[in-house]
């Protein structure tokens, strides 16, 4: 047995019947305006227009007969009218006369017209109607190989044919007998069979046929009442000689309309007959079943008729009861089968092995002894079309619509090859080779589903998979979707698909691998990202925040109203939900990380853990609302988190916000407000404001708390009820450290370190000598201020003004004691001096007469320990004690000038004399 797909779309007006042929590589088609030939690969090889026709072949489809029931309106419509004519004057305006005049047209300004009028009449309308049938047979290929018109009271309700004979029967219960082109015979069924229809004023109502079928040359008639009846064909000597009698015979009734007709293996009549009772049934006749539930069809041309079908060896006849199929074998139930939908067609093969079942939902179903092994239905179809469109796991990815159709009709060819199937408006050829495969899953994953697919067309088809067996795919490119099986928790995902090319039986199986996975149930939906199924090492993550539906419930404080009505509305666009941490299956797990790893073994729950952050103070200013608590609600109400800081994982929430009035509260540096330096604080708290009362700036500075500017208080610690806003702000007195080196010290002050006020004067008093012994000490010098010699200080008791922290020390030198001796004048007996340095002492005066006219001169000092003679200006430098002695010297200068002036008298009187001597010489001499 092979089945497929091999889809071709028809479009048709509505819904018909179709017969198949031997081997199904072509079939017959009646619908309401015509009657086709179609091949398998859907090409149409004849056509005729026709008017609800019903058609007929043999067992194996060699012929084609149809029964054209042609309604003729004849429509005759007279219209009529009323024409009338009359003269009238129209008289023109002057204005246009004039106009005219300006052309050269000359006309007067009144004018006769002749008008003419044409009054329509209500049509009349003669309609007549005439009903007749023509009976054709034709060739597999459509040839027409005669025709018959049967007149017009015969409107046919049955037609069966043997290829050789056309029986027709009519809704007056006539029963036509036609070959070659002409009627061999002609009579009524008569349900008492002893009427003498010729002595009567007006022939008796027949009941209708409403079955036929002709095994052989023996024709069986089912009628509207119950009736099943026998006649046969004429031979060829009887149609030759015209002695033929069709032995009409009553077989039997079944107690309701014969709606089924059909032979088993013996040649005997097997009839379905529909009885309406309180819960209506379906007589199986001569079987003696009664099976309540029939489907009766009543969509179509050749209707009502039951759902069912009987293989061509006569030994299998299918019923639709309800939503199930029966097998009926030799006249009894052999299985029965649940269907989706109401079965609405039903054809089997010639030994019934193949069933074909379409549903009125669209449903098409095919059974192999019994069994499923192909099914399409249409809501799987999508899917399945969405499913390979996008990523074959079941997801729809491709958002669409497909109009749900029933099955009209269903025929099967003679080995169950070939099945074609009709739809609303389009009919389907399905054509399949084998493919053999192999399943390697584990064991609780059989049986599974696969899913074929022919792209072009809007079906699949669906198999069911054992461990290893055959499939019977399309022929053509097809591709094979293995579907996933869901079993709670669990389920069985296939490793791939596959598409393939069928140009015949395939001898390699197809190997189809299948893994099992687990659900993943992820808390909040949404929120949580990571596959649905999974199965080993998986990864989710989770949004870190969400958006949160907040309701903010404010305590009044009519004096703010407006104020906490804006305060309030942006509390409650503030408020969001932050991610927590990750729970699985109820246990807290990863380390707080929207990102977390999880070997799925079992059905899993993954769930994120959100806290609810609403701002704690929601200000405006120096007024704001401080959060008090929040309940968390679900969407039914329930609550799922209470508290400052609730945690959830329910998804979408409403969030009820509860406030208070608030008020800035701060403290200026140095202080803190209940441990801080800034709060908020609710309307009517205490807040307790503490100073620090030294604060230490770790450079030789503080700050030593006075008082609170604002109070003028001088407690450090002081406690206050919020009104409103407050601000407590600590005056500091800044100090700096003051120190001085011992054995200086600071007046007033015990030791050498203090803490001085800023801009206050101390006074520091250091000793002049610091030590002495052997006529060599140690004296202070000059201060140092933080290090930096200062030589303009020089006294040893100073005074400071503290602008910085002060570290006061002071330089020192070292004297030596140096005396002094002279034997003229006087000179300091002693003096220190400093080392290295000269030491500038002179004798007072520095020269002497002594005695007169003898004149002493100072020239300088002796060091009377090493003689050393320092003569002035140079000094003596002070490298130790020493002992100096003036050293004097005589001047001669006096006494050159005494020496001088002797000399002098003592010339002057010589030249006196001289002079004298020299005059007297003279006068001498004269």
């Amino acid at each position: 047995m092979r089945l497929v797909v091999l889809s071709l779309a028809l479009a048709v007006v509505a819904l018909a019947n179709i017969l198949p042929t031997e081997s199904l590589d072509t079939f017959y088609w009646a619908r309401p305006d015509s009657v086709k030939i179609v091949g398998l690969d859907g090409r149409e090889l004849w056509s005729q227009s026709a008017i609800y026709p019903l058609i007929a072949t043999d067992r194996a489809g060699r012929c084609l007969a149809v029964a054209n029931r042609l309604y003729i309106y004849e429509v005759i419509v007279h219209r009529e009218s009323v024409r009338l004519s009359f003269w009238v004057e129209i008289e023109l305006a002057p204005e246009i006369v004039e106009a005219l005049a300006q052309y050269g047209a000359r006309v007067p300004q009144r004018i006769p017209v002749l008008l003419n009028l044409t009054l329509p009449l209500p049509p009349i309308v003669l309609a007549a109607v005439h009903k007749t049938t023509i009976v054709s047979l034709h060739t597999p290929y459509g040839y027409p190989l005669w025709a018959v018109s049967l007149g017009p009271r015969a409107n046919v309700t049955a037609v069966a044919t043997n290829c050789e004979y056309v029986v027709a029967a009519t809704v007056f219960g006539e029963v036509y007998v036609l070959r070659d082109g002409r009627v061999i015979d002609r009579f009524l069924i008569d349900p008492g069979g002893l009427l003498r229809r010729e002595s009567m004023a007006r022939p008796p109502l027949d009941p209708p046929v409403t079955s036929l079928t002709i095994y052989n040359y023996t024709v069986y008639v089912g009628t509207s009442t119950g009736e099943i009846y026998r006649f046969r064909l004429p031979t060829e000597i009887e149609l030759r000689t015209g002695r033929y009698s069709p032995g009409l015979t009553r077989l039997g009734a079944c107690g309701g309309a014969v709606y089924g007709l059909y032979v088993d293996a013996a040649g005997d009549p097997v009839a379905l007959c529909f009885v309406k009772r309180e819960r209506p049934y379906v007589a199986v006749y001569p079987y003696g079943l009664l099976l309540a539930d029939p489907v009766l069809v009543t969509y179509g041309i050749d209707t009502p008729r039951f759902a069912s079908a009987m293989s061509q060896d006569g030994r299998w006849l299918y019923v639709a009861l309800g939503n199930e199929i029966v097998g009926i074998r030799d006249g009894r139930v052999s299985w029965r089968t649940s269907m989706p939908a109401k079965p609405s067609a039903v054809a089997a093969s010639w030994n019934g092995s193949v069933v074909a079942v379409g549903t009125q939902a669209g449903h098409l179903y095919l059974f192999k002894d019994g069994l499923p092994v192909v099914r399409t239905d249409p809501i799987t179809t999508q899917l399945l079309l969405r499913a390979v469109g996008g990523n074959a796991t079941g997801n729809v990815t491709q958002p669409g619509s497909f109009n749900i159709k029933p099955v009209t009709s269903v025929a099967v060819s003679f080995d169950g090859q070939v099945v074609a199937a009709e739809y609303w408006d389009t009919t389907y050829v399905l054509y399949t080779a084998r493919l053999p495969y192999r399943v390697e899953a584990p064991d609780d994953c059989l049986p599974l589903e696969m899913a074929v697919y022919v792209p072009g067309t809007n079906i699949a088809y669906i198999y069911t998979l054992e461990k290893s067996g055959v499939l019977y795919v399309p022929y053509g490119r097809v591709e094979l979707t293995p579907l996933y099986r869901y079993m709670g928790g669990v389920r069985c995902k296939p490793e791939r698909n596959f598409t393939l090319t069928i140009y015949g039986d395939v001898v390699e199986p197809l190997v189809l691998r299948y893994v099992k996975e687990f659900r993943v149930y992820k808390w909040p939906p949404g929120a949580v990202k990571g596959p649905d199924w999974a199965s080993g090492p998986t990864s989710f993550t989770a949004n870190v925040s969400l958006p949160v539906q907040a309701r903010v419930e404010v305590e009044a404080l009519p004096s703010l109203a407006d104020r906490l009505q804006r305060l309030q509305a942006l509390a409650a666009g503030m408020a969001r939900a932050l991610f927590d941490g990750w729970e699985v299956d109820g246990r807290p797990a990863g380390v707080g990380f929207p990102l977390l790893s999880v070997n799925v073994d079992k059905p899993t729950t993954i769930r994120a853990v959100y806290r609810l952050e609403a701002p704690a103070t929601v200000s405006e200013g120096v007024y704001g609302i401080n959060l008090i608590d929040v309940v968390v609600y679900d969407l039914a109400g329930n609550v799922v988190g209470f508290g400052r800081t609730p945690r959830f994982s329910a998804y979408p929430v409403v969030a009820v916000l509860r406030y208070k009035p608030s008020f800035l509260v701060a403290a200026g540096p140095g202080a803190t407000v209940n441990g801080t330096s800034r709060l908020w604080a609710t309307y009517g708290s205490t807040v307790v404001a503490s100073a620090t009362q030294v604060v230490e700036y770790r450079n030789k500075t503080r700050a030593v708390f006075s008082y609170w500017a604002e109070t003028e208080e001088r407690e450090p610690t002081i406690v206050a009820t919020v009104t409103g806003p407050l601000n407590r702000t600590p005056v500091y007195v800044r100090q700096y450290l003051v120190y001085a080196a011992p054995p200086a010290r600071i007046e007033g002050v015990e030791g050498n370190v203090t803490w001085v006020d800023r801009g206050r004067s101390i006074r520091v008093v250091a000793p002049q000598v610091i030590r002495e012994e052997a006529g060599v000490r140690t004296v202070f010098k000059n201060w140092v201020i933080n290090g930096v010699p200062n030589a303009t200080l020089t006294s040893p008791v100073q005074s400071f003004v503290v602008e910085r922290p002060l570290n006061i020390t002071f330089d020192v030198k070292r004297q030596f004691l140096v005396t002094f001796s002279t034997a003229y004048g006087s000179v300091v007996p002693q003096t220190w001096a400093d080392e290295g340095a000269a030491v500038a002492v002179v004798p007072t005066p520095m020269d002497v007469w002594s005695p007169p006219p003898i004149h002493w001169v100072f020239k300088g000092w002796r060091d009377v320990a090493t003689g050393v003679v320092y003569n002035y200006p140079q000094m003596p430098v002070a490298y130790g004690p020493a002992h100096y002695e003036a050293v004097w010297a005589l001047d001669p200068v006096p006494l050159l000038v005494i020496a001088g002036a002797v000399a002098g008298a003592v010339f002057l009187v010589w030249f006196l004399r001289r002079r004298k001597l020299a005059r007297l010489m003279a006068e001498v001499a004269e």
